[in-house]
């Protein structure tokens, strides 16, 4: 897998989790190990279901509905392995 690609769905994510989505959080406080729910990111059941839906339009990926809870407990770089894992295309 292009670390490349998982870097480019990294910075997406940030991107649209802090000025698309509004949500605060401190570039220089995240990293690949912050966790997406509480403790880290602190992203909520419906601010995942909003992240999902960018990602499958910008990277032309499918997250199933039994899919995305689980993402809470994941952390940024694991998000962004799995997006990469499903598929994603830049």
């Amino acid at each position: 897998m292009p670390a490349a690609l998982e870097n480019e769905i990294r910075e997406f994510i940030v991107t649209t989790v802090t000025k698309d989505m509004n949500h605060p959080i401190d570039d220089g406080e995240v990293d690949v190990a912050s966790p997406l729910g509480s403790g880290g990111i602190d992203l909520d059941s419906l601010s995942l279901i909003e992240l999902t839906m960018r990602l499958e339009r910008r990277f032309n990926v499918q997250f199933p509905e039994t899919d995305i809870e689980p993402l809470g407990a994941m952390t940024l770089g694991e998000l962004a392995a799995d997006v990469a894992g499903r598929g994603a295309t830049a």
